[in-house]
């Protein structure tokens, strides 16, 4: 009986998920460490990101020529999302905004403690 490389491949041992990805721990490593400029710059980016990209890139996609044949699959409607959430956090850590910019001096410029929840 013959096997396709798929089929060997699928029965090889499959590598522990820490050797193959970053870990949950190193991701919440990295927002919780650093400066709390760091986490001010962080937490603007995601609030502009959320806010005002992700909803721009919705809309941009809503098209009324989705029917019939052309209406998304479930799979598209699943992980569109996803992707613009990808999209808006990538488009804002790489243009300057002026508003990201303007929330980060607002808010590293007032003393005491600043509570940051993402």
């Amino acid at each position: 009986m013959m096997t396709s490389p798929i089929q060997s491949a699928m029965k090889m041992d499959p590598a522990p998920m820490s050797t193959m990805t970053p870990g949950y721990a190193s991701a919440i490593g990295r927002v919780s460490n650093g400066t709390r400029d760091e986490k001010i710059q962080e937490a603007a980016q995601q609030l502009v990101a959320t806010s005002l990209v992700q909803p721009i890139l919705a809309s941009l996609t809503k098209s009324p020529f989705q029917d019939g044949r052309f209406a998304p699959g479930p799979v598209e409607e699943r992980f569109t999302p996803l992707l613009h959430r990808h999209l808006s956090d990538r488009i804002v850590a790489s243009a300057n905004f002026g508003l990201v910019e303007a929330l980060t001096s607002h808010l590293t410029s007032r003393s005491g403690s600043v509570e940051l929840t993402a």
